[in-house]
C-alpha cells in the first residue's frame, strides 16, 4: 500500500490535537482479540499486509483473523530494526474476552506458513476453547505493554512513541513491545495494555510511566485513558466515567451490562444510557451523549479535514 501523496501538515497532528484539546474518550481499538506478529525492521504504511511474505499466507491470516474479530498488529522490541524476517520470531494471540482477565498465548515462526498455527489458536479461543493449544505454543497470562511507533502510518507515532517505548522497556523489559497502528494517531504516544484492553493516549515519558505503574497497581487513572478495547464509544466512555467518579477501582471491576437509547438533546448526535455492574455488587448507569467536533485534520497523512464524533458521559448514578 503506497504512502498518501498529500504533504505532511506544518503542525503535526498530535501537536494540533493537544492545542485543540481533542477528547480521547471512546477511541480504543474496536477489536477484542489480537494477533501480534513479531517483525523487525521498518514497517510499511499498511503494516502486516506489506510484509515480504507470500500473498496467499497474508490473505489467509487477515481473513481468518477478521472472521473472529481480531486485529493483526506487528510488534518488535524497542530499538531493534533489523530487516530480517526469516529467522525465528514470536507470535502472540490475545483474547481479552476470556475469563479471569483474558488469555495470552505465545508461539514462534520461522517460515510464513507457521503463522497459521497462531490462527488455529485464535479460532480455538474465539470458539470458547482454551485447554488445548498447538504444540509449538505456550499460554502465559503475563501483561503486555504495547507502544505504537508506526512512523510510516503517521510520523507522530514514531516521534512521540519511541521515547515512551524505550522508557517503558527500561522499566518493564520483558513486557514492553513497539507495535504497529493502534488508531488515534493524533493521541500519540499511545499505549495499549493487554490482555486488560486498557488504552492510554496523549502520553510522554513521564506520564506513560506513571499511567502504566498506576494501572498495574490496580488504581488506573483517567486523565490519559482513551477507553477499553472492543466496546462501542458510549460504553467506553461510561467505563472511564465510573473509574473517574467512583475510583480508584481495579481494572476489570467495572463490567458493561447493557445499553439503551436515550433522547438526544439539542446539539447532540445521539444519546445512550449505559448500565454497568461493579465487583462489589452495585449496578450503576451513565447517560452518554455524542457530539460532532469541528472539522480538523485528524492525522498527518490524511488529506483535508473531517469531523470526529465524541462521547460525553454524565454523572454516574447508583441503581442498587
Amino acid at each position: 500500500m503506497p504512502l498518501p501523496a498529500d504533504p505532511l501538515p506544518a503542525v503535526p497532528c498530535s501537536t494540533a490535537a493537544r492545542e485543540r484539546q481533542d477528547p480521547m474518550l471512546g477511541t480504543a481499538p474496536p477489536q477484542r482479540r489480537f494477533l501480534l506478529v513479531e517483525a523487525d525492521g521498518g514497517w510499511g504504511f499498511g503494516g502486516f499486509p506489506e510484509l515480504p511474505l507470500p500473498e496467499d499466507v497474508k490473505d489467509e491470516v487477515v481473513a481468518r483473523a477478521d472472521a473472529v474479530g481480531a486485529r493483526v498488529m506487528l510488534v518488535r522490541r524497542p530499538g531493534r530494526h533489523s530487516s530480517t524476517v526469516c529467522s525465528l520470531r514470536a507470535w502472540c494471540v490475545v483474547d481479552t474476552t476470556a475469563p479471569a482477565g483474558g488469555r495470552v498465548t505465545w508461539g514462534t515462526w520461522a517460515y510464513p506458513a507457521e503463522l497459521l498455527g497462531a490462527l488455529d489458536r485464535l479460532e480455538e479461543l474465539a470458539s470458547g476453547g482454551g485447554n488445548g493449544s498447538p504444540a509449538s505454543s505456550q499460554a502465559r497470562d503475563e501483561p503486555l505493554v504495547l507502544v505504537c511507533t508506526h512512523g510510516k502510518k503517521d510520523p507522530c507515532c514514531a516521534v512521540r512513541g519511541r521515547p515512551v517505548a524505550q522508557a517503558l522497556a527500561r522499566r518493564w523489559p520483558e513486557e514492553t513491545w513497539e507495535c504497529s497502528h493502534t488508531g488515534g494517531d493524533r493521541f500519540a504516544a499511545n499505549v495499549l495494555l493487554l490482555p486488560d484492553g486498557a488504552t492510554y493516549g496523549g502520553l510522554d515519558v513521564e506520564t506513560a510511566l506513571a499511567a502504566v505503574e498506576a494501572h498495574r497497581r490496580g488504581e488506573p487513572g483517567t486523565a490519559y485513558l482513551r477507553g477499553a478495547v472492543g466496546w462501542p464509544r458510549p460504553v467506553q466512555a461510561a467505563v472511564v466515567a465510573v473509574h473517574d467518579q467512583l475510583g480508584p477501582l481495579p481494572w476489570g471491576s467495572v463490567r458493561p451490562a447493557g445499553t439503551a437509547p436515550a433522547v438526544a438533546g439539542a446539539g447532540e448526535v445521539a444519546a445512550t444510557t449505559v448500565t454497568l455492574g461493579l465487583e462489589d455488587g452495585r449496578r450503576v448507569a451513565v447517560d452518554v451523549t455524542e457530539h460532532r467536533r469541528p472539522e480538523a485534520r485528524l492525522t498527518c497523512r490524511t488529506a483535508g479535514a473531517s469531523r470526529s464524533q465524541v462521547p460525553v458521559p454524565g454523572q454516574v448514578r447508583v441503581l442498587d
